[in-house]
């Protein structure tokens, strides 16, 4: 019954060890929770975050930033709204919540706290796209660079090169559609190359000759996974024609290069620009900013509850326990048949719920209004674990 925190690693709040980590893959952060004894987590990995959100206490020796609940929940609720990828409202990062959830469920890292918490998180995404309009338009990093290259260069009867199959090339190959674009699709995987491009009517290659493909493209796109890069300086230096690059791509897949001729635009630049575009959308980043606060309320306020009750029902069966001692006791020295130990049993269940009710039912009331509070439920929990543990040495003692 520990508080949610949270460990994160992100293109905002720490660009320079994000850059590092996000060569690791989930089994990297999967093991740092295991060895720091963490049962109940969820790992978010996206192109610009890792997060993991963690009931317990852990040292941070990671280089990442750490928040505690309630703040750590808070940061969940603005990341599945959007407010916190690269391009504001996004529509993608509720997927990958969702997903990252699904895992961490099917792996049995997730308690009812855990899971309540990230549904809340995904019901509060769709309330703010749905009540705002920060996920109208182009919002996803993908469309805003093309975007950006329409604007500024125009892209009619461009040659577009798009290195990578995943959904970042999807996405670009749907907002290319009915376009005079002339596009080819390029990955490791020919035969996945093939079979995107061929669909959306474009061409196709491998990356065997990557030189070639930039000699015969005006524009390039990178979207890969590749821990390395894909297009390196020695790939560039003959090339003399103007060439525009993009790279959407993190860990990098363009290594940067001082040349007149060629321009390119990386994760950072095309965030730059994009927060010109989202200084316009202040009011709607205020009402989704409302929208949150006032479910973070709720939400404290239901964990609580939830928190009160798992306590409330170990009082009962604490009680429970004793009533059972007692019973036993009481067969031991009157000769009981079962008609009379049904009837005592209903007398002290019923004695039992009398005492207890006024005093459980205020500490739940107590709790519930008073959020800042919520750490008696700790103080509960610990002197409650102390009296089951004791009261199971006592029954041992009797065995004995």
């Amino acid at each position: 019954m520990a508080d949610i925190n949270l460990l994160t690693w992100n293109y905002k709040d720490t660009p320079d060890t994000f850059d590092k980590i996000i060569k690791y893959d989930y089994s990297y952060f999967d093991d740092l929770m295991y060895k720091n004894n963490i049962k109940y987590y969820v790992i978010l990995i996206t192109c610009n975050r890792i997060e993991i959100y963690f009931e317990g206490n852990i040292d941070n020796n990671y280089n990442a930033l750490f928040l505690k609940y309630p703040e750590s929940v808070q940061h969940l609720f603005y990341v599945s709204s959007g407010l916190e990828s690269m391009s504001i409202g996004e529509n993608d990062i509720l997927r990958q919540i969702k997903d990252s959830l699904d895992l961490a469920k099917k792996r049995g890292n997730t308690d009812k706290f855990l899971y309540f918490t990230f549904q809340k998180a995904l019901s509060i995404g769709k309330d703010v796209r749905t009540k705002t309009s920060l996920s109208r338009g182009k919002t996803s990093i993908s469309t805003i660079s093309l975007d950006i290259l329409e604007k500024k260069y125009g892209i009619d009867n461009k040659k577009l090169l798009i290195i990578g199959t995943g959904k970042m090339a999807v996405s670009l190959l749907n907002y290319l559609k009915g376009s005079r674009v002339i596009t080819t699709v390029a990955g490791r995987n020919k035969s996945n190359a093939e079979s995107l491009a061929i669909k959306y009517g474009a061409f196709y290659s491998d990356l065997s000759d990557i030189e070639s493909l930039i000699k015969n493209n005006e524009i390039i796109i990178t979207v890969t996974s590749s821990k390395n890069y894909i297009i390196k300086n020695k790939d560039l230096n003959n090339i003399n024609d103007n060439k525009i690059l993009i790279d959407l791509s993190n860990p990098a897949n363009i290594e940067k290069i001082n040349k007149n001729n060629i321009e390119l635009y990386d994760l950072d630049s095309i965030y730059n620009i994009s927060k010109i575009t989202n200084e316009g959308r202040k009011n709607e980043i205020k009402k989704a900013e409302k929208i949150i606060d006032d479910e973070l309320f709720l939400y404290k306020q239901k964990i609580n509850e939830m928190k009160s009750d798992d306590i409330i029902s170990i009082f009962y069966k604490f009680a429970e326990n004793i009533k059972d001692e007692e019973i036993d006791e009481l067969k031991r020295k009157v000769d009981l048949n079962d008609e009379q130990l049904k009837t005592i049993n209903i007398m002290m269940n019923s004695f039992a719920n009398k005492i207890l009710a006024p005093y459980t039912n205020s500490v739940k009331t107590f709790i519930k209004n008073n959020e800042k509070y919520s750490y008696i439920l700790q103080e509960y929990d610990k002197m409650l674990e102390k009296l089951l543990k004791t009261d199971k040495r006592i029954k041992i003692k009797q065995k004995n």
